[in-house]
């Protein structure tokens, strides 16, 4: 009889202990579908990091030295000019730590700067505290030059043919103004977003024709087929990228200023029409610094262009969080 009333014991153990697995496992396996935030929830969630920056800061997209539309028409313009006769100081990078420091001497009006190390990190700082460390690990140099205020502000520049390694160059008298300076980190990530190997296909002839290409393709490569860069390009630029490749844009400012006017609803900021990859550029960086548009202009639907696409609406609420961090250290 003992035995028998055991072995009901047992099994009844063994029958609950079944049951409390099955449960757990259940449990554990329907509880992160049903935490997993809305996409809703996550622009609600930038959109409130954002509020709390604007409270800190005032509208990013507001400088002090003039507004987007002003400072935007110099951005990243003669970019070879720059680094040959403006670069202060390199280092090379190692995941968020600045090692190797080559000066240029030959600017000798700048060596002083050049060895203050300290102020240097500060710009890096910045930059690896607002920008995630899984989206800029491709960034293997970074640079310090200066050509005055208010003209060049950044650039990102590929280190090789295969778009594996870029540089980041950033103005030290232009991060002087912490808006301008924010709106310039952003804006160089949208490039490195846009540009990097994932997206483009490397050793690509990029000599340009008279036709409509398939898909977009620069001096950096042909972009993939489902990239952003072809997809912003296919969406916004296929039926004026003719008429634009007609412009001298460095040297014509009259005709890309007579552009931008012909197309003003087009674009957020004069800047934008330099280049379609500017263009993608300066889309990238409203659309992570404002709230959603209303979608009604060609220039609202470029900045609504990314919220498609669920893992930039994630990145700019992870850049927004990390911006308020930034913004919360002065």
């Amino acid at each position: 009889m003992q035995r028998i009333l055991f072995l009901i014991f047992t099994s009844s153990l063994l029958f609950l202990g079944y049951f409390s697995f099955d449960v757990l496992a259940i449990q554990g396996f329907i509880n992160p579908t049903i935490e997993k935030p809305s996409e809703e929830m996550i622009i609600k969630e930038g959109d409130s990091y954002l509020s709390e920056v604007k409270k800190l800061i005032g509208n990013p997209l507001e400088f002090t030295s003039g507004s987007h539309k002003k400072a935007g028409t110099s951005m990243e313009q003669n970019r070879s000019a720059l680094i040959k006769n403006s670069t202060i100081v390199t280092y090379q990078v190692d995941g968020d730590t600045l090692s190797t420091k080559n000066i240029n001497y030959k600017n000798a009006n700048q060596v002083k700067y050049a060895e203050d190390t300290s102020q240097h990190k500060e710009l890096w700082e910045s930059f690896t505290t607002i920008i995630p460390t899984d989206l800029r690990t491709n960034v293997k140099s970074f640079s310090v030059f200066s050509d005055g205020a208010s003209n060049l502000l950044g650039y990102v520049d590929s280190l090789d043919y295969n778009g594996d390694t870029w540089q980041l160059g950033v103005d030290y008298a232009d991060s002087k103004d912490e808006k301008n300076f924010y709106y310039t980190l952003i804006h160089e990530y949208g490039h490195l977003l846009t540009l990097s190997s994932d997206q483009m296909v490397s050793n690509y002839d990029w000599k340009t024709t008279g036709e409509k290409e398939a898909t977009y393709s620069s001096f950096y490569g042909k972009s993939n087929t489902d990239s952003y860069m072809n997809l912003y390009y296919q969406k916004f630029w296929l039926d004026y990228y003719q008429e634009w490749q007609q412009l001298n844009k460095q040297n014509d400012t009259a005709a890309k200023n007579a552009f931008y006017t012909e197309h003003a609803e087009d674009f957020l900021t004069p800047y934008a029409v330099t280049h379609p990859e500017e263009d993608i550029a300066e889309s990238w960086t409203f659309f992570v610094l404002s709230p959603k548009e209303s979608n009604v202009t060609v220039a609202q639907k470029k900045q609504n262009f990314f919220y498609q696409f669920p893992e930039l609406v994630e990145i700019r609420t992870e850049i927004l969080k990390n911006l308020l961090t930034e913004a919360k250290k002065d």
